[in-house]
């Protein structure tokens, strides 16, 4: 798996090099061990599985109203529509920057960003709306990272490089 060695503030976030072995063999070249392939280092993306859940509950609810012949049904779908949606986005790191892209843009600065909540479980966040891990800048920019959205390394990646660049 990839990790992230923080070095200077100015680039907080930095991919430790892939092992490559062998480079120059008769089949083109070395490859990246698979685990390393699925994520790179400079965009992550959400778990897949959340978004397919979401699209099936859709696709179940829609179904319904159809089947049902009463409207009331489009609003949960509504709803699995709008987790779907917020699956589709990703966290870009360029240097000592951190970029979300989706329904909640920011732009944080790993170098100076804390955390400000650690979060909790899954199901408080999704269903009662509980704390997520927050971390936020100097200039006062938050990511969110939501546990039911986000797989733990990932998360533990972005306060470990919070943590370091805090301490240096």
């Amino acid at each position: 798996m990839l990790g992230f060695v923080v070095a200077r503030s100015e680039n907080a976030l930095e991919p430790r090099p892939a092992a490559v072995e062998n480079c120059h063999v008769a089949h083109g070249g070395a490859e990246l061990d698979p685990m390393d392939a699925r994520m790179d280092a400079d965009e992550h993306r959400p778990r897949p599985d959340t978004a397919n859940w979401a699209l099936a509950v859709t696709s179940g609810w829609c179904v319904l109203a159809i089947a049902r012949q009463d409207a009331s049904y489009l609003f949960p779908a509504a709803m699995c529509f709008a987790i779907w949606l917020q699956c589709h986005q990703r966290i870009v790191v360029e240097g000592r920057f951190v970029r979300r892209v989706g329904l909640r843009p920011v732009v944080l600065d790993i170098g100076t960003a804390s955390v400000v909540h650690s979060g909790s479980s899954w199901w408080r966040e999704l269903f009662f709306c509980g704390p997520v891990l927050q971390l936020r800048d100097a200039d006062g920019h938050r990511l969110y990272l939501e546990s039911w959205l986000w797989d733990t390394p990932t998360r533990d990646r972005f306060v470990e490089a919070a943590a370091r660049a805090a301490r240096s």
